[in-house]
């Protein structure tokens, strides 16, 4: 794994170039250096002594793993001097975090994607150690600073070992500096974005559960309660899940002006579930009466009579409801992990326990969780950006529109709120800009629908370098974009993509339009 590149021929556009030995033996040489000056640093502590690494097809990069303020666990790769851009990228960590994952692929909290294009990265744990990022028993250890820490406060102690790190190996600072991160990482990028104005430049949030107390505590046990029927059985079969795949798509689809298995406007489909009922016992084609009170019940989002106190499941997610809601072979999905997770927290259950989430009276306790400690110092749900519009930071934000575990709708309201609390539409839109984007599920943890993939750090990169908002985000269909072969316009909201001539799996055919 260690520097295995002195003798090896680089190939760049079909040319065979020699590296050269001094750069290589210098960035080996700076790379010790910087162990060496590190070692006595108050505020990290190194797991191992820097050393300069190679991992095709990454470039060659300095790594250093240790742990921040005591406890944050982090790695940062550093590209060779002469390779540099001079910028630098924070990942954000999904769930409840608890891991350093530097070669987690993609654009979801992930490092090696920029690393590429020559930034200095960072991965990180947020501040404790766990085997899944569904654990939650760290932070009922009695250990209030392991919860701070993750809520937001790791995010300026890792950037003080960031740039201490980065001037020491480069002897300068970043030109730049920059956070992506997506669920969780979406959070502590509005976190950054509300608490911290002047940590970051700019920052790409995507998927935020910024009302972590709504969404994992509200709503996660209001899903809890309606994913089985009232005799204990899995809510629906495969093939139950397939026919209201189909129904759903059947009745909103089209509502965007194209039939594409997308549905690409859940605001605005009206779902009529009567048709499926059964007129005799249930089988694969129809639903009992109970199944669909509680289909219903997660459309609609935890109510109180007419009251809405979450926001519910969007039409055209229902594929992804195994993943992440009903769970699949017998297993919980990932949503119920993690809405027993906030209740143990919330509740500050014994480590060797857990909450009952059947017994939660949800409209009753819905003010008490959005009062609660864990909700006080993790909800990233403040709509006063003011402070970071002025140091002249740029915010983006995107979320699918078939995302069923961070519901969608609770992020478009939030960015409405932010815009109508700032005067000046525009000069709010100068700064911060959300994309949805349609048949997008969970940060890319599954396929989307559509075309949904785009690099979130090139986006507000490209965007810090002009001087005007981002219009537009074309979408791919490959990491790669020599491999795309299908693309989608992306449109900053209020906008739509509406089709208007040409193929329909290009973004080219398509122009960002208000609704009707």
């Amino acid at each position: 794994m260690h520097l295995r590149c002195l003798a090896s021929i680089i190939i760049v556009g079909g040319l065979a170039i020699q590296p050269n030995p001094a750069i290589a033996a210098n960035s080996a040489e700076a790379c010790q250096r910087l162990g060496q000056a590190l070692v006595d640093h108050e505020a990290l502590s190194l797991e191992q002594s820097p050393s300069l690494v190679e991992i095709p097809p990454l470039p060659t990069f300095c790594q250093v793993r240790g742990k921040a303020a005591e406890h944050i666990g982090f790695e940062m790769r550093l590209p060779l001097a002469n390779e540099w851009n001079q910028k630098f990228v924070m990942a954000g960590c999904g769930g409840f975090c608890g891991q350093v994952l530097p070669d987690k692929p993609g654009y979801s909290n992930s490092i090696n994607e920029s690393l590429k294009q020559g930034y200095a990265v960072l991965a990180h744990d947020s501040g404790h150690q766990t085997a899944s990022n569904a654990d939650t028993r760290w932070a009922r250890q009695g250990n209030g600073d392991a919860l701070e820490l993750w809520a937001h406060r790791a995010l300026p102690e890792l950037m003080g070992v960031a740039e201490q790190v980065l001037s020491t190996y480069y002897e300068q600072t970043p030109t730049r500096r920059y956070f992506s991160g997506c669920s969780n990482g979406g959070r502590l990028g509005l976190i950054a974005a509300q608490r911290y104005p002047h940590l970051f430049d700019a920052i790409a949030a995507g998927g935020p559960i910024l009302d972590l107390s709504g969404n994992a505590g509200v709503q996660g046990a209001w899903m809890i309660q309606h994913i089985q029927t009232n005799h204990g059985k899995s809510l629906l079969d495969p093939q139950q899940l397939e026919g209201l795949i189909q129904h759903v798509r059947q009745q909103c689809d089209a509502l965007d002006g194209v039939s594409d298995g997308v549905v690409a406007d859940p605001d605005r489909c009206q779902l009529d579930l009567s048709p499926l009922a059964c007129s005799h016992a249930p089988t694969a084609h129809c639903l009992a009466d109970e199944q669909l009170q509680s289909i219903r019940a997660l459309y609609r989002g935890a109510h109180e009579d007419e009251r809405s106190l979450f926001p519910g499941l969007p039409p055209g997610s229902e594929h992804l409801w195994p993943i992440w809601v009903t769970g699949r072979d017998g297993q919980p999905s990932w949503g119920q992990l993690a809405g027993q997770g906030f209740l143990d927290i919330y509740r500050q259950a014994p480590v060797d326990q857990s909450a009952n989430a059947l017994e939660v009276d949800v409209v009753a306790e819905a003010q008490a969780m959005a009062g609660s400690p864990v909700a006080m110092m993790a909800n990233a749900t403040d709509p006063d950006l003011s402070e970071f519009i002025n140091a002249g930071g740029k915010l983006l934000i995107w979320h699918g529109w078939a995302d069923p575990l961070i519901l969608p709708q609770r992020t478009v309201a939030y960015f409405d709120e932010a815009q109508a609390t700032h005067d000046g539409a525009q000069a709010f839109t100068d700064h911060v800009r959300l994309f949805m984007v349609p048949g997008h599920g969970h940060c890319w943890e599954a396929p989307g629908l559509a075309p949904d993939l785009f690099d979130p750090v090139a986006a507000i990169d490209t965007w810090m370098d002009g001087d005007e908002t981002i219009s537009h985000i074309i979408a791919r269909d490959q990491i790669d974009p020599d491999m795309t072969e299908a693309t989608a316009l992306l449109c900053p909201h209020p906008l739509r993509a509406r089709h208007h001539q040409g193929p329909i799996d290009q973004a080219a055919s398509y122009r960002c339009e208000l609704l009707e």
